[in-house]
This record gives C-alpha cells, structure tokens and sequence, in this order.
C-alpha cells in the first residue's frame, strides 16, 4: 500500500477531527487513539469526536479521555474517519461541514469510499492493522502505550483471535506489538475477563431470552434498553453477546437485539452459511463483513424481529 498520498494531506495541513462509528468497539477506539497519538507526536492540533462514549473497559487505554462527545465547530482542515464503512454510521449529520478534506481508512468491503482519499483494504482483519503498517512502512515509531492500542485493536476485531480472518500477518503484527510493549495478557483480561456485578446481572437477563426460529437455524436473544436503568447497567455491559448467539449446534444465523419503543438496533453473526453482511446492507445504514454485521431497523422489536427474520429466511432457503 502506498502512503503519499495521505502523508501529503498531513504534511500540509494542521487542524484534524478523527471519528469513527457509532456504538465504538475496540477497533474503532484502538485505530482512533493511535491516530490521535501519531498527529499530535508531529505538531497537530486534534479533537476526536464520536456520537457513543468509550465504553468502561476500554478506559485503560492512554488517551481514552481524549474521545469527547462534544461536536467540532466548523473550520477544520481534515476529517479523519476510522473504521467507519458509510457516513451514516457517523452518527452526525454535520461531518461534510467541518472539514475540508475527508479521509477515509477502513476494512469493510462495503465502504462507500466517500472521503477524498480513501485507504480500504478489505483483506485487513482490523483498520488497527491498517495503521500498524501504515507506522511500520513508513518507519514511524511508536511507544509502548500505542502498541497497546494497536493491538486491542486488531484483538477485538479478531474474536480474541477466534475468528477466520486470524491469519499469519495478524499474528506476526501482534507478535510486534507485543514486543514493543503491548501486555497481551492485561489487554486481554480488561477486554473479555473482567465484568461488574451489574453487567453480569445484565447478562444473565440476556441469555433469559433466547428463542430459536427458521426451524432452528435462527438463535435470537434481546435487551430492552430500558433494562439498563433498572439493573444500573452501562450499554458497553452487553457488548460481546452477540458473539453467543452463534455457538448453538446447528445456528446458521445468531442476532443480538438491543432496542427501545421506536426502534431496533440487530447484531447479526454467521459461521458461514449466510453471509449477513448481505443481510444488514438490506436496511438502510447497515453493513459489515461476512459473519459479523449490524443495522438498525426503525421500527418496534416485534415489527423488526418479523422484517429482518424474512430477510435472513430468504438467504437460508
């Protein structure tokens, strides 16, 4: 991959805003703070702005205050979107305004490519990896703590290195990271291992509801998010649920519902069978990659588990 093209845009401006989807998992946090990291090391002035807040178990990280919900004012001179695959996952209507050039760096096939230069590489398990080659051939160094969140990074993206698209240059990354300073084994801890009573209550309410359908290649579970009020739950709490969803013997197709009176946020996972990338890019907004994707459905649950159960019975058939 040739880097000229966005080291001149850098080079020659000096007002940045990074943001990223909402709903922020740990690619999308790790690629943000790394950035940060790199264009404030060379003299630039950066605000990160996202739509959702950190989640609790991604405060660790260095610079993770730095993630702000408050908007940029206009005037900027380069909007640097990371890990996002269409504008509408932004969350705010105000991006075009704020910058004068966009840039776009992903690893989701149906990126949009709506930046004026835009970085895709859909071979990428993490946009974090992305950046961890665009600092290693350019011969940028980095310290310990953006090795960090480089690697929770292209982790969290990888399942914990679970998923298929853990191959050779994912592990030799990692094995870099770690050597320069990454704690594997800490990140690992703070991302899947460590939970508050609350979010364990959460969770447990989760599993309370799972419910088969499509002559049980369907696993559906669902949180109402006016639970997360009664039990004193964050929303980060259930993150990782979806991934569960999948595990049944004989799943094709596993969905997460998160959702309030007037609409119907679903996290969709596939093992292969269905390609629920596909599926998600069927709802206005939506998309992601093979076996895991997400969209949101304006309507009630009932309403939009009936929808999105037609669409995924059309691609099971």
């Amino acid at each position: 991959m040739i880097w000229n093209e966005l080291r001149d845009i850098i080079d020659s401006n000096q007002t940045f805003v990074i943001s990223s989807h909402v709903s922020l998992d740990g690619d999308s946090i790790g690629s943000q703070l790394a950035f940060y990291w790199y264009l404030t090391s060379i003299g630039k002035t950066v605000h990160i702005f996202t739509h959702d807040p950190v989640p609790v178990k991604f405060g660790f990280l260095e610079n993770a205050g730095m993630i702000k919900q408050e908007k940029p004012s206009c005037g900027f001179d380069v909007l640097v979107v990371l890990d996002c695959s269409n504008p509408h996952r932004l969350g705010w209507d105000e991006y075009k305004e704020c910058a004068k050039l966009i840039v776009d760096i992903d690893h989701h096939r149906d990126n949009t490519r709506f930046g004026n230069i835009n970085i895709i590489d859909t071979k990428a398990a993490a946009t974090g990896e992305i950046i961890y080659r665009f600092f290693t051939e350019c011969g940028i160094d980095y310290p310990a703590f953006v090795a960090e969140s480089l690697y929770m990074a292209i982790m969290s993206d990888t399942g914990g290195f679970r998923f298929s698209n853990t191959g050779s240059s994912v592990l030799r990354a990692c094995a870099e990271l770690s050597e320069r300073g990454a704690q594997c084994s800490t990140i690992y801890d703070r991302v899947y291992s460590s939970r508050s009573r609350n979010a364990l209550i959460l969770q447990s309410k989760i599993w309370s509801t799972l419910k088969y359908y499509c002559n049980d290649r369907v696993s559906v579970m669902e949180m109402p998010l006016s639970l997360l009020d009664e039990l004193g739950a964050h929303y980060s709490d259930s993150e990782g649920m979806a991934d569960h969803t999948i595990t049944a013997e004989g799943i094709k197709v596993g969905i997460m519902a998160k959702y309030s009176p007037q609409e119907t946020h679903f996290s969709l996972r596939s093992r292969g069978a269905v390609d629920v990338g596909k599926v998600a890019q069927q709802i206005p907004g939506g998309g992601g990659h093979s076996g895991a994707a997400g969209c949101t459905v304006a309507l009630p649950y009932d309403q939009a588990l009936k929808h999105i159960l037609s669409i995924i019975e059309k691609e099971l058939d």
